[in-house]
């Protein structure tokens, strides 16, 4: 039986230590793959990125971005994933996360169709996402829910602050306005 799971928009940021826990998953799970394409990363890089989203976490919160949590029967955040305004027109994809307990649910795909939503919302006109090589689960997901895979970079969020991950990178790209 699938467990239920709850998809909830959060109008402020949710308690730190309770949104940092699956951030911190998130982050653990990309470093992981990092070092498995043969990058050098420093040990610290999970605590700095966390550091670089409590900076700059308001840019995930209306009216500019959405901030989604998803939480299972027992109220434990299970995934997450973020949307941030780039421009008038787009909104770039950012952070979703599906706890291991959590895939094969639907819960991927829902946050990705949640934040699509806020985004039409919000005005925008189009979605932009990037992601790693060994991201599989993305590289599959975003096609399924309309996102073309475009060679030309996209000048996302990743693109420009870490630049040693562009030959690594996908970008993915769905006009929705």
């Amino acid at each position: 039986m699938m467990p239920e799971i709850e998809i909830i928009h959060c109008d402020a940021l949710p308690p730190e230590q309770e949104l940092s826990s699956i951030l911190t998953q998130y982050y653990d799970l990309i470093v992981q793959r990092m070092g498995a394409m043969g990058l050098s990363i420093d040990p610290a890089a999970p605590q700095s990125a966390l550091a670089e989203f409590w900076a700059n976490a308001g840019d995930y919160l209306p009216p500019n971005g959405c901030l989604l949590l998803a939480r299972d029967e027992n109220g434990q955040i299970v995934g997450c994933g973020m949307l941030k305004r780039l421009d008038r027109e787009t909104g770039e994809l950012k952070r979703v996360f599906v706890t291991e307990a959590a895939r094969g649910t639907g819960t991927g795909r829902r946050l990705i169709e949640t934040r699509e939503e806020a985004a039409r919302a919000m005005g925008l006109k189009r979605l932009v996402a990037d992601t790693l090589t060994p991201n599989v689960e993305m590289r599959s997901l975003y096609p399924k829910l309309g996102f073309t895979e475009v060679q030309t970079p996209l000048k996302t969020t990743s693109y420009l602050d870490q630049p040693m991950l562009r030959p690594h990178m996908h970008f993915f790209v769905k006009n929705i306005g």
